[in-house]
């Protein structure tokens, strides 16, 4: 069975997005369409160091939907949907999606559609206008005619519910891979916390992701200030994208928590991993998040997590006893405050909930077995 993956541009920065693409691509062995903005992928390289590149034009109004520059990139990308049995779709609002739906009808190829949390509700508080422009214009028939939509969370499928209402959901956790199911070291924890200036007695949160206003991190520092109880640490690890560094420090020092919050900037691969050790919970106070790699992470280590509402995976969670699932309108401050009065055996147990829970439903052989049996229904249905 052939399958192709057609997503937007992938590059180290892009997160969580990255990751589950390429379990994607390797769990169907799939070829992949990067469909780029060209001024990015001139300064970034793809994740991908072979695909079919399909490029948008570099004028202003047709480079913000990507529309294609170049007749011969377009041309091998539809040669490969023609020659797929199933293809798989990720993410929304530019052009691939009108283009697509008119190229896998051509050829009587089925596809399927991952949005990655990017229908969410919320999404909708930016560009409304444009948003619902483009659903009516140009991507209703694609929504209409997709195999199934493809979600990381049952939550997510809820709330995308009305506008994709006759494709039918499949529910399949992103994986984690073998070396995210490790115990945590007590000397990297110790040498991470002296590193920091934090004591080994001293409660410490973890926030890990872009520092975005959708991820709150000012709120976090915010949330600690009212319910660390005077001694409770946090950190913040992860690149800038629309909060800075310097404005999380300034908050810090507003609140009187000088010392107790350290940023340290974005890490990757084995150089987060300190930091996992020297927490004793992660926190998530994000408006969306539909799967939350780090939060998943964090459970394969054995760490309870501290999960908002606009987490989706925290429906999935919610009775396995693996940390704080906040509902709606919820006090982080509450949730910190009961997270840090916990006893340590109480966040151990929790840890290990997570952990057992995470490797009954996150395993990359249940994720490929899943997508497989999908892709072959979809295959079938082209018959």
């Amino acid at each position: 069975m052939k399958a192709t993956i057609l997503t937007l541009g992938l590059y180290r920065g892009s997160g969580g997005p990255s990751k589950s693409i390429k379990a994607f691509a390797d769990a169907l062995d799939a070829r992949v369409i990067s469909w780029v903005d060209p001024l990015q992928n001139a300064r970034e390289k793809l994740v991908w160091n072979r695909s079919t590149v399909v490029r948008g034009s570099r004028l202003p109004v047709l480079r913000q939907l990507l529309v294609p520059a170049h007749r011969d990139e377009l041309a091998a990308a539809e040669q490969a949907v023609a020659e797929s049995d199933v293809v798989s779709c990720h993410s929304f609002w530019r052009w691939h999606i009108p283009w697509l739906h008119r190229v896998a009808t051509r050829h009587r190829v089925p596809y399927w559609f991952v949005p990655h949390g990017i229908l969410d509700p919320y999404a909708f508080e930016s560009e409304r206008l444009f948003k619902r422009a483009f659903l009516s214009a140009c991507a209703r028939g694609f929504l209409e005619n997709a195999a199934a939509v493809v979600c990381s969370a049952t939550r997510e499928y809820e709330k995308l519910r009305d506008i994709v209402p006759d494709a039918p959901p499949a529910i399949i956790h992103w994986p984690l891979g073998d070396e995210d199911f490790r115990d945590c070291s007590p000397s990297a924890r110790s040498d991470c916390r002296r590193r920091l200036g934090i004591s080994e007695e001293a409660f410490c949160l973890l926030a890990f992701g872009r520092l975005d206003p959708m991820k709150q991190p000012l709120e976090t520092i915010d949330a600690i200030a009212e319910g660390g109880g005077g001694t409770a640490h946090l950190i913040i690890m992860g690149n800038e994208f629309g909060v800075s560094r310097a404005a999380c420090e300034q908050r810090a020092a507003d609140r009187g928590l000088a010392g107790r919050v350290h940023v340290v900037g974005p890490k990757y691969g084995d150089d987060r991993l300190p930091y996992f050790d020297a927490c004793d919970a992660y926190i998530s106070l994000s408006h969306r998040e539909n799967f939350n790699f780090t939060a998943m992470e964090c459970l394969a280590s054995g760490i309870p997590v501290i999960l908002s509402a606009g987490n989706d995976i925290a429906g999935d969670i919610a009775g396995v006893g693996c940390g704080w699932m906040m509902p709606a309108g919820g006090r982080a401050a509450d949730a910190i405050a009961a997270a840090r009065s916990a006893p340590r055996e109480t966040l151990a147990e929790m840890g290990a909930a997570g952990r057992a829970w995470a490797r009954r439903h996150l395993s990359g052989y249940r994720f490929q077995e899943q997508l497989r049996n999908l892709a072959r229904q979809c295959a079938e249905s082209r018959r």
